[in-house]
């Protein structure tokens, strides 16, 4: 990496990143502004499914999916980009935006529960087959469809997602014990991020962090809930079972690069894409870049 970024983002943050020292207000991801033309909630056990959509209605139908404490406004600069050609359909993941859950979060909100609940959902609305594109815990969801549900998933498309083994239950048990105060409340509300939390991230557009903080304080507790499960993944595994073409696409620096190596390892039929110059959210911080990248393979042989 080179010091030129680095020193950049150093001089924004200050200003740009709230203070990782209280919990802060949940906000609404409608604020961001919207390029959906259609969509709603889809009522299901324990709460609602929030999803919207844009596009021609006999598009081939694309699926987004948002990372661990984010929500669909996520996609928002791509989803316009990918509608010409495809019916877009975004949604929030259980717990996160606005698809809200009843009562209190599980301790573990497992990758197969959250991958059902957006199954059931695309059902509902007539979406039987479909490419999914997930971010972080949205492309850890989209493996899991694509490996044990292969008749629905056309083709898949990672963003910057863990290929990380996972742990036991009782290495989870003992992470829990060591509970970050800079990082969770006591009783698992996620604070907001420092400047250099945010630089472990490698994030190059502070608005990205800003919104990051408002849609993780709106997850809530389901933040950690969602971890923990995916804590609990064997992503590798999960990734050796997908036989629907793939496209993993990550970034040049931060946390996610190191995951390029095993997915190369894993599925060597993949098609891998390092995107220069991004940090982890390569979809919001270069959106244009990215729907090419989507487009162009939507358009390849399957």
């Amino acid at each position: 990496m080179s010091a030129g970024p680095t020193i950049a983002r150093r001089s924004f943050l200050a200003g740009a990143v709230l203070v990782a020292s209280a919990p802060i207000m949940a906000a609404n991801s409608k604020k961001f502004g919207a390029p959906w033309t259609g969509g709603g909630t889809i009522k299901r056990a324990g709460g609602q499914i929030n999803y919207r959509t844009v596009g021609p209605a006999d598009g081939e139908p694309v699926v987004l999916l948002h990372k661990v404490g984010g929500w669909l406004a996520d996609w928002r600069h791509v989803a316009p980009l990918l509608a010409a050609r495809c019916r877009v359909i975004a949604m929030d993941m259980p717990g996160h935006g606005d698809s809200a859950m009843l009562g209190t979060p599980p301790f573990v909100m497992t990758v197969d529960e959250n991958s059902a609940a957006i199954l059931s959902a695309l059902s509902e609305i007539g979406v039987e087959r479909f490419t999914v594109a997930g971010n972080s815990l949205g492309g850890i969801c989209g493996i899991a469809m694509a490996a044990f549900h292969p008749e629905r998933v056309r083709k898949l498309i990672v963003v910057s997602a863990s290929l990380s083994s996972g742990i036991n239950r009782t290495k989870l048990d003992e992470q829990e014990s060591h509970r970050d105060p800079a990082l969770w409340t006591a009783d698992w509300r996620p604070r907001s991020r420092s400047a250099q939390q945010v630089m472990d991230f490698a994030t190059l557009d502070p608005q990205v962090e800003v919104e990051r903080n408002l849609s993780r304080a709106k997850a809530d507790r389901w933040v950690r809930s969602s971890e923990r499960g995916v804590g609990l993944t064997d992503v590798p595994a999960l990734l050796a079972r997908v036989k629907a073409p793939t496209l993993l696409i990550y970034p040049d620096r931060g946390h996610y690069e190191r995951y390029i190596e095993v997915g190369r390892r894993v599925l060597p039929s993949a098609r891998i894409v390092q995107v220069m110059n991004t940090g982890s959210f390569i979809h919001q911080e270069k959106p244009a870049e990215t729907a090419k990248l989507i487009l162009d393979f939507l358009g390849s042989p399957s």
